[in-house]
């Protein structure tokens, strides 16, 4: 907050392990994507796209009388979806949409426009975490209308494709792959649009992520808004691809990349900073 500088934190701990040399390895490579370094891309044959990510983490400030939620949100801002705009609103706890979506969006867009040479992107992707089954009707309601209203906010004539993606990990739905004359885990990228999926929503399991051990847990994907004109293969194909574009982890993980970053991000200041950070680090992944 005061001092605007992406940091970085080691404990003497970690540099005592025998394995130093491949945690010091780490410990540089996240510095490089704290300095906005890209450590790897994928082949996504998009351009003038988007990709949102929204999450909300509790703010843990106590006696001040009033609890808080953060809501952290990140938007890519080129065509490899490696580099993110991100910032913070914070609003009442308990609340079941989010009232900053407008204030942020429109801020992503001029930065979208300000880096891609005076163009604004003709498809946006929101990935929008946090929201159980019954708070589908607020964030469709409430949520979807900020969206559509920042578009009209930054040019009446500007209307881009948009589909609004609920993103759920906590589900009791567990997927076998019963090859080999056995039951085990599928493997990652596996995707189910079919059969388990809810009879009258649009919606899809995908597993990412491999386990060791135990069963694999897919994530929900429920798209309650789609104007993007991709055929489902399409969109589903994206989801999984952004889930190996987090730069703190070398393989997959179980939710695309800007989804993870606003958990991120949401979540370091509602436990340690418990304000807006500096609009210097809004192009930086300094929350890594």
């Amino acid at each position: 907050i005061d001092l605007p500088v992406p940091s970085q934190c080691i404990t003497t701990k970690s540099l005592s392990r025998q394995n130093s040399l491949s945690v010091c390895q780490k410990i540089l490579l996240q510095i490089n994507c704290k300095l906005g370094g890209e450590l790897w891309r994928l082949q996504i044959p998009m351009t003038k796209t988007m990709v949102v990510g929204i999450d909300i983490c509790p703010d843990i400030t106590r006696g001040s009388g009033l609890r808080k939620s953060v809501v952290g949100f990140c938007a890519s801002v080129n065509s490899h979806f490696t580099k993110y705009y991100s910032r913070v609103t914070f609003q009442k706890s308990g609340q079941d949409f989010i009232d900053g979506l407008k204030m942020c969006l429109g801020e992503a867009l001029r930065k979208f426009y300000d880096l891609q040479n005076k163009v604004l992107p003709e498809r946006i992707i929101v990935y929008r975490d946090g929201v159980g089954d019954g708070e589908l009707v607020s964030v469709f309601e409430k949520e979807l209308p900020q969206i559509i209203d920042t578009f009209k906010s930054i040019n009446p004539a500007y209307i881009p494709a948009l589909a609004v993606i609920v993103v759920k990990k906590k589900i009791h739905t567990r997927l076998f792959d019963p090859s080999y004359g056995k039951i085990s885990n599928p493997p990652p990228g596996t995707m189910v649009d079919s059969g388990c999926t809810h009879r009258d929503w649009y919606d899809f399991f995908l597993v990412s992520q491999s386990v060791r051990q135990g069963t694999v847990t897919p994530t929900n994907y429920h798209v309650i808004y789609d104007t993007s004109r991709m055929n489902p293969d399409h969109l589903q194909l994206l989801t999984y691809k952004l889930c190996h574009l987090y730069y703190n982890w070398p393989g997959t993980i179980r939710v695309p990349a800007p989804c993870h970053y606003a958990h991120k991000i949401a979540f370091l200041v509602g436990q340690s900073i418990h304000n807006d950070p500096s609009t210097i680090l809004r192009e930086k992944l300094y929350f890594l």
